[in-house]
């Protein structure tokens, strides 16, 4: 297989798993990035609940399925990232 194959293959199976995401969680996992390499993909994102965090991985696992990859979840569950605090005072 070429490079830019696998380029393509990783920027498909990226928005695949954003795609599945976004529609099981009904956009509720904000400020979500993917990191994908050959044998690592590192799923990064807000969610508001630990229920919507499962959601999340739900799809992660319905688009990987039987492959191979390591699949690491940080999805701070609580806030909305690290945005939410600034300008924000303590009482």
């Amino acid at each position: 297989m070429h490079t830019a194959d696998a380029v393509t293959l990783g920027a498909e199976l990226r928005q695949t798993i954003e795609r599945q995401i976004a529609q099981r969680t009904c956009g509720r996992v904000h400020r979500l990035a993917l990191e994908d390499t050959e044998n690592r993909l590192v799923v990064r994102g807000y969610a508001c609940s630990y229920y919507v965090k499962q959601l999340a991985i739900q799809a992660i696992l319905d688009v990987v399925g039987a492959e191979t990859k390591e699949v690491q979840v940080d999805i701070e569950v609580g806030t909305a990232g690290p945005a939410a605090e600034i300008g924000q005072e303590r009482l």
